[in-house]
């Protein structure tokens, strides 16, 4: 039997990360930056907004995105270095996915994804109360 590698192993069971791709956005869409070609742009943007309308969860909504919209880097940089991203800027969430596109043909896809957290104003001080906000 092979053995586990000491560093590597129990890599990617992460709980609090399946419980943040398990769950679903709620809140409006702030802002979406990338730097995509407009069109792919905006398939990506369509196709994510439709998810999240279906109730999908965060994973099941990244994996539509990369099968129905960037798919199309693939096949439009053909034999080119691509590197891009797409963020979507929810009232809770953040959530990127990160396109690698390599000349010999393969594609990586990789997925960053945050939680925002509100800060409540000091209503004696006239400013945020956040304490980290100085450093």
């Amino acid at each position: 039997m092979a053995e586990h590698c000491a560093t590597t192993r129990g890599a990617g069971n992460n709980r609090a990360f399946e419980d943040a791709a398990n769950s679903r956005i709620s809140g409006e869409l702030q802002e979406v930056e990338s730097d995509l070609p407009e069109d792919i742009k905006e398939r990506a943007l369509s196709v994510f907004r439709a998810s999240i309308s279906d109730k999908c969860t965060i994973q099941q909504a990244i994996d539509k995105v990369q099968k129905e919209a960037l798919v199309e880097v693939e096949t439009r940089f053909k034999g080119q270095r691509f590197k891009g991203f797409i963020k979507f800027d929810y009232d809770t969430s953040v959530i990127t996915i990160n396109v690698n596109k390599f000349g010999n043909g393969n594609a990586q896809f990789s997925v960053g994804m945050g939680v925002k957290r509100m800060v409540c104003p000091d209503p004696f001080m006239g400013k945020l109360s956040d304490p980290n906000m100085n450093k």
